[in-house]
């Protein structure tokens, strides 16, 4: 019996001592993390990229007012207190609307999206 867990002990040392020891990398992401690996090896160009983030504003989107009224008249029905609602806007505007039965006026403001810039760097090994 002490000859099998003297065994067992050592087969389970010798595996955990080989996974410690070996140079396989177990990473699922990153294309140029081998610097963990490697340290001698970096990437050598870095350069700019812009990319384009789009903001949208929920509480004036062409059909903000609508979804209000709707979402308004619904929480009437159910009979729930009326909460100011947070998207503000032409959303608000609808849901208080459509909340108190008043006539469906519709949409009054639409405000577009706005697209901004960022940059953000990128490396590469060679540079092209």
């Amino acid at each position: 019996m002490m000859n099998k867990i003297i065994m067992t002990s050592l087969v389970a040392l010798t595996t955990a001592t080989s996974f410690l020891f070996s140079n396989q990398s177990a990473q699922a992401h990153g294309r140029y993390n081998y610097h963990h690996i490697y340290p001698f090896y970096r990437p050598n160009y870095c350069y700019p990229i812009t990319q384009w983030f789009v903001d949208q504003d929920p509480a004036y989107h062409p059909q903000a007012y609508s979804d209000g009224y709707r979402q308004g008249r619904e929480s009437a029905k159910k009979g729930n207190t009326y909460k100011q609602r947070t998207a503000g806007g032409e959303f608000a505007r609808g849901f208080e609307d459509g909340y108190y039965g008043r006539k469906f006026a519709g949409q009054k403001n639409i405000v577009p999206n706005e697209y901004r810039p960022y940059t953000t760097t990128d490396c590469d090994w060679f540079g092209f």
